[in-house]
C-alpha cells in the first residue's frame, strides 16, 4: 500500500495570534517540525510551509523589534527544513 502524502502549510499570521490567545509567546522555541509531523498522522509530508507577510519597519523601535524577531524565526525555520541540516 502507498503511503498518502501531503502539504502542511501553516498562516504564520493566524497561528502567531492563536498561540498568543494561549499564552505561547516564544515561537522561537515552539517545535514546529514535530507540529508539522502531529498534523500529518501517518501522511509522508512532502513539504512544509510557515507563510508570513513582511514586517513593515517604520523605524519605530517597535518595528525594528518585530521586524529582528521575525527574521531570527525565519532562519530557524530555514535550519529546520533543510534536509542537510537534519
Amino acid at each position: 500500500m502507498n503511503q498518502k502524502r501531503c502539504f502542511v502549510l501553516i498562516d504564520g499570521s493566524n497561528f502567531y495570534f492563536k498561540l498568543k490567545d494561549l499564552k505561547l509567546h516564544n515561537l522561537l522555541k515552539f517545535d514546529f517540525s514535530g507540529f508539522a509531523k502531529i498534523l500529518a498522522g501517518k501522511d509522508k509530508i512532502v513539504k512544509s510551509i510557515y507563510h508570513i507577510g513582511a514586517v513593515r519597519t517604520d523605524g519605530t523601535k517597535k518595528a525594528s523589534k518585530m521586524h529582528a524577531d521575525q527574521q531570527k524565526l525565519l532562519s530557524i525555520l530555514a535550519f529546520l527544513t533543510n534536509p542537510a541540516w537534519q
